[in-house]
């Protein structure tokens, strides 16, 4: 049993070194944390901020904890730190250390921050923002295409993997016969692979194979990379050219209907 202990352990202070990566945000969450329970005087603060924090970091790190969560959830323990006030608990903990000295402590606190922190953009999965959505522009302008009417049910339409995460974050109005379950296959979620999305993910598609499927499954958009070759022509298939956006044709499947509200099978 102490053995078993020790390994969680290690595996709790695994993941918080990894949670951390190069920057110091958590420690100094940490830091500001210890600092404020001592001095903090005020009973609200305490009680709204600074209790729950404690509750939230100390149950991180107990090994029966986390022996429950993968018990219950193996994989995701990380996400407990997600729930810890880390910028709010360091920036009211950096400017009651200043004191009166708000500005200069206000000034101090941003200088370590920076200088602790790393630069977000030099990660390769994050990129600056396009528009107000935080999700590439081609995404937008595709969806606007097939956007339903107000008198039109939600409508369904098939993407190429790369823009799937983006397409519900824009609108619900856009379905997806699959969605991230079948890019991700490190959970073990036991899903099978999607028969349109078996097709999609070839190196070269086979349209001919797509179609009848597509129809199939009530989907009224296929959007295809046009960098990916195809075996068939869309036209010759039966679907129709709507527009290309960028690098992406975007068709209609005319052999299902988009539903008025209230008609949908």
């Amino acid at each position: 049993m102490q053995g078993s202990k020790e390994v969680i352990l290690r595996e709790i202070f695994t993941i918080f070194r990894e949670y951390c990566g190069n920057g110091f945000y958590p420690v100094l969450f940490l830091v500001a944390l210890v600092y404020l329970l001592v001095t903090e005087k005020s009973r609200k603060v305490r009680l709204a901020l600074l209790y729950p924090s404690l509750f939230i970091a100390v149950l991180f790190f107990l090994p029966p904890f986390k022996w429950l969560m993968d018990f219950l959830d193996e994989g995701t323990y990380y996400r407990i730190l997600w729930l810890l006030p880390m910028t709010v608990v360091i920036a009211y903990g950096g400017i009651r250390l200043a004191g009166k000295h708000y500005r200069i402590g206000f000034a101090g606190l941003a200088l370590l921050l920076v200088l602790t922190g790393s630069y977000a953009y030099h990660s390769p999965f994050i990129t600056k923002a396009q528009n107000r959505y935080h999700i590439p522009d081609v995404v937008v302008a595709i969806c606007n295409e097939m956007l339903p009417q107000e008198d039109e049910e939600r409508v369904w339409a098939v993407f190429p993997e790369e823009l799937i995460y983006f397409v519900r974050q824009y609108s619900s109005e856009v379905q997806m016969p699959y969605g991230r379950e079948m890019l991700e296959t490190q959970w073990e979620w036991n899903w099978d692979t999607h028969p349109i999305y078996a097709i999609m993910r070839e190196d070269v598609i086979d349209v001919e194979a797509l179609v009848p499927l597509l129809t199939e499954y009530h989907v009224q958009y296929l959007v295809l990379n046009r960098s990916i070759p195809l075996e068939g022509t869309p036209e010759e298939c039966g679907l129709v050219k709507m527009t290309t956006v960028e690098a992406y044709d975007v068709y209609r499947n005319p052999s299902v209907e988009i539903y008025k509200k209230g008609t949908a099978e």
